[in-house]
């Protein structure tokens, strides 16, 4: 079994953290091998990687008889306990509302719908919700009419297109700093 420093317990102060915490155990689990051990080890590991504060929680949880799938079943309640139900409302407006700010990359902007989208129930429209705030919601104003008059314009296009346009830029900027440095040179 490979071996690997100990995750930070879970700070129970943020419960909003429990979905990322979740996943860094998670990658370690796999990692580790712990994922091919009994569910008994796999959930004593679970909360004593969580810290102190994970047993009295746990000790509320109820479960049947079944015993089948006893880790999955533990996680699960904790998701339940740390992750309120999301209102998609809410979350729908959070998503629409979003623009990309001054000075924030594309890279970040698409990073960032894609995260809000996870909890937007949009389901199979996921994709089109994305490429539609990235043509609405980007600063170049002159990108953003490029995007709308590609009618077959899908996700993966709009982020090529953009990625494409900062790549000119820079290319031009960088242009634009060597024959700078020219001039100055012949100064």
């Amino acid at each position: 079994m490979a071996k690997f420093h100990a995750l930070d317990p879970f700070d129970f102060t943020q419960p909003a953290a429990w979905p990322a915490w979740r996943q860094r155990f998670s990658l370690c689990r796999i990692a580790s091998k712990l994922n091919l051990e009994d569910d008994n080890v796999q959930v004593n590991v679970l909360l004593y990687a969580m810290g102190k504060d994970a047993e009295p929680i746990f000790n509320t949880f109820t479960f049947g008889d079944d015993e089948d799938d006893y880790y999955n079943k533990v996680i699960n309640k904790f998701d339940v306990h740390f992750v309120p139900k999301r209102n998609t409302i809410h979350e729908r407006a959070c998503f629409h509302r979003r623009s990309q700010l001054q000075g924030e990359s594309v890279e970040a902007f698409v990073r960032r719908l894609y995260e809000l989208a996870e909890y937007c129930d949009f389901g199979i429209a996921k994709d089109e919700h994305i490429r539609d705030r990235i043509v609405v919601g980007i600063l170049d104003s002159e990108l953003s009419q490029k995007l709308q008059l590609e009618s077959d314009l899908t996700l993966e296009k709009a982020i090529s297109m953009t990625r494409q346009v900062r790549l000119v830029w820079e290319q031009l900027l960088l242009l634009q700093l060597l024959v700078l440095g020219e001039q100055l040179h012949w100064l």
